[in-house]
């Protein structure tokens, strides 16, 4: 049996793994199992979806590892007809990974209740995005396209000891496919119902036998626009969307191997979606229309370079990976998204990266692993905003100027007591330096030079150092089964606002760095001769002086209309719950639940709280009860069963109902995201010689209207950047190999 794929530790035909992951959500795939395909052959080794988030010389097993991660490979990615990373928001425990809105592009994910609730560039992430190695500094241009990827990996919980800081909530990393050599081919072409469609191809051989081999990705994607604005007489939400990626795969010997990876690519369009949300709401204008008068613009592009060495060294292997990124992103949005030119914005931001990392990982001895690396990360953000109230009659001029860089020496070590017992141990040293140059409110009047931006500056400095410790255990108590427990702490440096339009009630920064204390302990097993799966995680996170972001309707009658600041709150305890099942019932048909709960409480509020609400006349209290993006319970229920036609190849139907429970938006609670169901089904077909699969697909089939933010404009009503509805889309797929 030739091309077999793990799905959801389940040894698949081509045609089971092309959709069973639409079913399987918790997806830590076994290590070592064996089961029937669908013709009833004998039963193929699976092949394994692996990790390299702990950075060990080799590669790992998700399974194996003693930590929370969901980790989706190539096929799963297809299967789930994924486009961007936040179309896996709704499949995961206790995991949101959503577009904020304000702006096309920019991400808020959060995990276990950890995340960012803004648009501002200055605002570090709680989950940190790396691709290919690389941290993404800033959360614009994140909302990454996913074709030709590798593996992506979720970790959940801090990730402070191997990934540093600003790392509080996880890490999302992501690994684009490399060229193996031999030569392929593979093209994709798809349509649904909202007026989009796209092309992507990826072709690769060899340059020099056995020595360079080369790959090219191309993808092209065209949305006409979801949705409806009679105002404009057109549908709304146009954006074309480029992207080249070449990479370089040098192997001079047998003990090295040099990896160059190169990204261009490039949005335009329309400006984001906003809308009446409280007249949605109320039934006084239809789901997925905006009536606004300003389409506004979109402009991003991007360009990423990774190079990465690795030489076999000292019985392990040393690891170089240094990276360069700059984004250069321009948009004009109408955040009332009325007809009524009550508030818009521009935002041009610009912003480059660049990183260096090298590190050592092997074995000491037959008991002793370690990595051990150093970590320099530079970079610098520029940030406009000009906005435009009462269809001018006030100009309010906002933005800044940050310069950063970090330095990190980290060491991890796991001690093998026996077969069975793993001691964990590491440490991780990080000194991180920021200035920043802020325009200044004088008087709460502020500037009103939209054009050149010729305004008073605020210069601001911050200097943060500290050391993150980890222990763990975990105990192997059987084949394919474990136990672990660890203590981990992370931190996320202070920083700054550039939308700092009330400086006379919130200073610009430093905001003091906040700290993550975190308890997790878990169960993974897989059991019924690897037909079945368990996985189940606690965890405990104490955090210390949280930054929150502020975003309120401005009270004052001359105020900029929506208020945003960022300020520690206090300190804050989240704990929760994540579970995950698979069962392959028979050798064609897979079943999974999976579920989620969390909740929040406010252990102490800073006094600044208070001062703030003092200072700005609020008539409700700053921190209300509940977390922004915390929802108390997640679950997802789904389905995969394969259907063999004989010469005519096969079938497959997949199926997936996600819930995630009413949360809260903002952190006065004055909004909240309501209860949503999403509803995914697909219907594929594998030609004989597996090389061609046609697949109709449906995606968030119960048509859910849903939001990137809830916005109060001036206390009036309140905004927000629309998601897509129902989408039945076709999909055509070729490869070649």
């Amino acid at each position: 049996m030739k091309n077999v794929f793990q799905v959801r530790g389940i040894a698949r035909s081509p045609a089971t793994a092309a959709c069973a992951a639409l079913a399987l959500v918790a997806f830590l795939p076994l290590s070592s199992a064996k089961a029937q395909d669908s013709s009833g052959s004998a039963g193929a080794l699976l092949e394994e979806i692996v990790t390299t988030a702990r950075k060990k010389s080799e590669a790992e097993a998700v399974q194996d590892v003693p930590a929370a991660i969901t980790g989706f490979g190539a096929t799963q990615i297809e299967a789930l007809f994924v486009q961007k990373l936040s179309d896996l928001s709704y499949i995961m425990p206790n995991v949101q990974m959503e577009e904020i809105g304000t702006f096309p592009g920019v991400q808020n994910f959060s995990i276990r209740g950890q995340g960012i609730n803004s648009s501002i560039p200055s605002v570090d992430p709680t989950v940190g995005v790396f691709v290919d190695g690389v941290y993404l500094g800033s959360t614009f241009g994140v909302v990454l396209d996913t074709f030709d990827i590798e593996r992506i990996e979720v970790l959940r919980g801090p990730q402070g000891l191997l990934f540093g800081r600003n790392v509080t909530g996880g890490a999302v990393v992501i690994r684009n496919a490399r060229p193996t050599g031999e030569f392929g081919f593979r093209a994709r072409a798809g349509f649904n119902d909202g007026d989009q469609y796209n092309l992507a191809a990826a072709i690769e051989g060899s340059l020099v036998d056995d020595t360079l081999a080369a790959k090219l990705v191309v993808l092209y994607d065209d949305d006409s626009g979801y949705f409806e604005n009679p105002n404009l007489g057109r549908d709304f939400g146009e954006f074309e969307t480029t992207l080249i990626r070449p990479t370089f795969v040098w192997t001079p010997n047998d003990t090295s191997e040099l990896t160059f990876i190169w990204e261009n690519g490039s949005t335009e369009g329309d400006g984001a979606a906003w809308t009446n949300v409280t007249a949605q709401r109320a039934g006084a204008q239809e789901d997925f229309l905006t009536t606004l008068d300003e389409p506004g613009f979109t402009d991003i592009e991007w360009n990423q370079l990774t190079i990465e060495a690795n030489f076999d060294v000292w019985g392990g292997t040393l690891t170089n990976i240094v990276g360069y990124r700059d984004v250069e992103s321009d948009s004009l949005v109408d955040i009332d998204g009325t007809s009524t030119p009550i508030f818009a914005a521009s935002g041009p931001t610009e912003q480059d990266q660049l990183s260096f990392e090298t590190r050592w990982a092997g074995r000491i001895n037959d008991n002793w692993e370690t990595t051990v690396g150093l970590y320099f990360f530079d970079q610098e953000i520029n940030y406009r905003e000009g906005r435009v109230i009462q269809g001018g009659a006030l100009l309010r001029a906002l933005g800044g100027d940050m310069d950063g860089s970090n330095y990190g020496l980290f060491w991890n070590n796991d001690f093998y007591l026996n077969e069975e017992w793993v001691i964990s141990a590491g440490l991780r040293y990080t000194d991180e330096e920021k200035t920043a140059q802020i325009i200044s409110a004088p008087g709460g009047i502020g500037c009103g030079d939209i054009v050149t931006f010729n305004c008073t500056f605020d210069n601001l400095e911050g200097d943060w150092d500290n050391i993150t410790p980890k222990l763990g255990v975990q105990w192997n108590f059987a084949d394919g089964r474990q136990l672990y427990g660890f203590f981990s702490q992370g931190y996320r440096s202070g920083g700054f606002n550039f939308r700092n339009a009330r400086p006379d009630v919130i200073p610009p920064g430093p905001t003091r760095e906040e700290q993550n204390n975190t308890f997790e302990v878990g169960l993974k097993t897989t059991f019924n001769d690897g037909r079945m799966r368990l996985n189940i995680a606690a965890f405990h996170n104490e955090i210390e002086d949280t930054q929150r972001e502020l975003n309120v309707g401005d009270p004052s009658p001359a105020g900029v209309v929506v208020l945003q600041a960022t300020f520690n709150a206090g300190d804050v305890t989240i704990q929760g719950v994540e579970a995950d099942f698979v069962a392959l019932l028979t050798d064609t048909f897979s079943v999974n639940v999976t579920a989620g709960w969390q909740d929040s409480d406010y252990d102490r509020i800073d006094p600044v709280v208070e001062q703030i609400e003092t200072g700005l006349g609020l008539p409700f209290p700053l921190i209300g009860g509940d977390l922004p993006r915390l929802a108390p319970s997640n679950y997802s229920l789904g389905f995969s069963w394969d259907i063999p036609a004989g010469n005519l190849g096969a079938f497959n139907l997949a199926g997936n109902y996600s819930f995630r429970e009413r949360n809260a938006y903002d952190d006065s609670n004055l909004n909240f995201f309501e209860d949503q169901e999403r509803i995914n089904l697909s219907a594929n077909w594998f030609s004989p010689d597996e090389r061609w699969q046609v697949s109709v697909y449906g995606k968030n089939l119960g048509d859910e209207a849903n939001w990137g933010n809830l916005t109060s404009i001036a206390g009036l009503f309140t905004a927000g950047p629309m998601q897509k509805g129902r989408l039945v889309g076709l999909e055509l797929n070729w490869r070649y190999e």
